[in-house]
């Protein structure tokens, strides 16, 4: 079927192609306004249950409104041809960006997140998992806001006869593993995908390569992926934790909420920015330099169809089909100008009496009733009897709190710094100014003044803590001693509270390191013991080898204390062997 113009819309050219439909410019031809059309290929209608699950999906995405998601505007059905229209993005999307290979500074894609954890927040929040959160379906526009496309595609299509016979339901270079294990989806399989994404934004290539979807699969359920520094060693070591964190192959370790995820990364770029500003000697990677990839961003997303998903066998024979996603469908500018089996042509078919289209907010009018139920529902007594009780809450509540006394905001400072984290000491500064502002003579006040001007100011203890803890994840050993050292210097009774609050965090951060580093102690001393007896064993035969050894030792563990046994024994012995020219002689 050929269509000229879709319910309001006049189509225009084509922006993309996908095994699903097209995507068409359309224009209201009643309000002038542009939009992006997406019309799904006639077959789809008559599938069965498709028609209910995109009635369903529609229902999900009218919730949708948010600055960083594509706004849905309507839907509609015209000679058994369904079709929405999307806000209009005029931009790139950022695979376009990856393939042009632009590589993104570690505090674009920190911007980037920030505003797409808010935005799934509020999709999270109405009941909607996005499931296929990949770079070409994030559009950047052209005053640089990102913009979040084509939610619930992959559930949408999931059951359809086009996707059992070779589509697909995600893209595997992105997808959580408990997705493609097909166990429930949740809102953490989206915080994998974005952790996927950051990934592939600051090193130009997704978290795993594979040739081959069931290869894919494999790693995504097994596989830890190269660190993300090795690839871009610009990126801070707190970003590449989080990014890392967001990639535990267990849904529990990731973060509570993307609302969760968003706070941690703006205190990352903030605590970043302010060492950077002062001129702090501030290492934001490990000082290890690691070459960048020698290949380029690969668009060809290996992906899994249904079948493929529950019986992890052979890949489809028509390697052809690999790589293509519902998702496609999403404007990308530039994409390929395929055929379709919707195309606009001069003249459009008769309208059957079955055709409608639906504007989001016209259904939202007709749900609420209209403006006459509503006023008389806000006007009935019931109603204006619940809005009078809960104004004489607010006012008693107000009056309660207007003027309270300097033992209740001394009470409420306490109660909010007890747990000693400095974000505590921030959110109680109202209630320290108010105390400061209403009782300066009071004798508590002068502990008040030292509490503020510590978090004013960068505490000395503070910056040491920082220092310790870049060491965390690059030399463990190193970053304990670090701890430690500042819990022996600092921790007595005369103490500020502000030193108090970073020795506190010291103190946890030496037990959690305590025991990991036991973790791996035992090991690391039995296969150093082992390597030792093998250099004694071959030292008369092979000195040249057996001194190898023994460098290797000193130079791997050398700053690592639990090895100082082990790393004396082969200087020993190094100082009793015999040079190489000497041995030659």
């Amino acid at each position: 079927m050929q269509f000229e113009q879709l319910g309001p819309y006049r189509l225009g050219k084509k922006l993309g192609q996908g095994g699903m439909g097209a995507v068409y410019e359309g224009v209201d031809a009643e309000t002038g306004e542009a939009a992006a059309i997406k019309v799904l290929a006639p077959g789809l209608a008559t599938e069965e249950g498709f028609r209910g699950r995109f009635e369903a999906e529609i229902e999900s995405l009218k919730k949708l409104r948010h600055p960083n998601i594509v706004r849905l505007y309507g839907y509609g059905e015209q000679a058994g041809t369904l079709f929405y229209a999307m806000e209009k993005v005029d931009g790139t999307s950022l695979e376009d960006e990856l393939r042009a290979g632009r590589r993104f500074e570690w505090r674009e894609v920190t911007q980037i997140a920030v505003k797409l954890c808010r935005a799934l927040k509020h999709a999270h929040d109405h009941g909607v998992i996005h499931r296929d959160l990949k770079p070409a379906n994030l559009l950047l526009t052209t005053e640089g806001e990102i913009k979040l496309s084509d939610f619930g595609i992959a559930r949408l299509f999931g059951n359809t006869r086009m996707t059992s016979d070779g589509g697909v339901l995600g893209t595997a270079e992105y997808m959580a593993p408990e997705q493609a294990d097909g166990r429930v989806v949740t809102d953490r399989c989206d915080q994998y995908s974005l952790g996927g994404v950051m990934y592939a934004l600051l090193t130009g290539r997704p978290p795993f390569r594979a040739k081959t979807f069931v290869e894919m699969l494999q790693l995504q359920r097994y596989a830890e992926p190269e660190l993300v520094t090795r690839f871009a060693p610009q990126t801070p070591a707190e970003l590449a934790r989080i990014i890392h964190q967001l990639l535990d192959k267990d849904p529990q370790k990731r973060f509570a909420n993307t609302l969760m995820l968003a706070r941690s990364l703006e205190a990352m770029e903030r605590g970043l920015s302010v060492s950077l500003s002062r001129g702090d000697d501030f290492v934001v990677t490990p000082p290890e330099s690691f070459p960048l990839a020698s290949s380029g961003y690969s668009a060809q997303a290996p992906t899994l169809s249904p079948t493929q998903l529950r019986s992890m066998q052979q890949p489809p024979a028509d390697e052809s089909l690999i790589g293509e996603t519902a998702a496609t469908m999403a404007y990308v500018p530039g994409a390929s100008q395929q055929a379709s089996a919707v195309e606009p042509t001069a003249s459009p078919p008769p309208v059957p009496a079955t055709d409608r289209f639906t504007k989001v907010q016209e259904r939202r009018d007709q749900d609420s009733g209209g403006w006459g139920e509503a006023m008389s529902v806000l006007l009935a007594p019931q109603t204006l009897a619940l809005v009078c009780g809960l104004l004489l809450l607010v006012l008693a509540g107000w009056y309660l709190s207007r003027s309270p006394s300097a033992d209740e905001l001394y009470h409420r400072i306490e109660t909010a710094t007890a747990d000693g984290d400095p974000d505590s000491f921030d959110a109680a500064q109202p209630n320290i100014k108010a105390f400061l502002s209403s009782y300066p003579d009071d004798p508590r006040a002068e502990t008040l003044r030292d509490m503020q001007d510590d978090t004013k100011q960068s505490h000395p203890v503070k910056r040491l803590y920082t220092e310790a803890k870049r060491y965390t994840a690059i030399n463990p050993e190193l970053a304990l001693a670090k701890f430690s050292a500042l819990i022996d210097v600092y921790d007595d009774d005369q103490a500020s509270e502000a030193t108090r609050v970073w020795i506190k965090k010291a103190l946890v951060q030496q037990k959690q390191l305590q025991t990991r580093i036991q973790q791996y102690v035992a090991d690391g001393q039995s296969l150093l013991e082992s390597r030792l007896a093998k250099a004694a064993e071959i030292a008369p035969s092979d000195p040249a080898a057996a001194r190898k050894i023994y460098q290797g030792i000193v130079a791997l563990y050398d700053e690592k204390p639990w090895a100082a046994e082990f790393v004396e024994q082969a200087k020993t012995a190094l100082a009793k062997a015999p040079e190489p020219q000497a041995a030659a002689r």
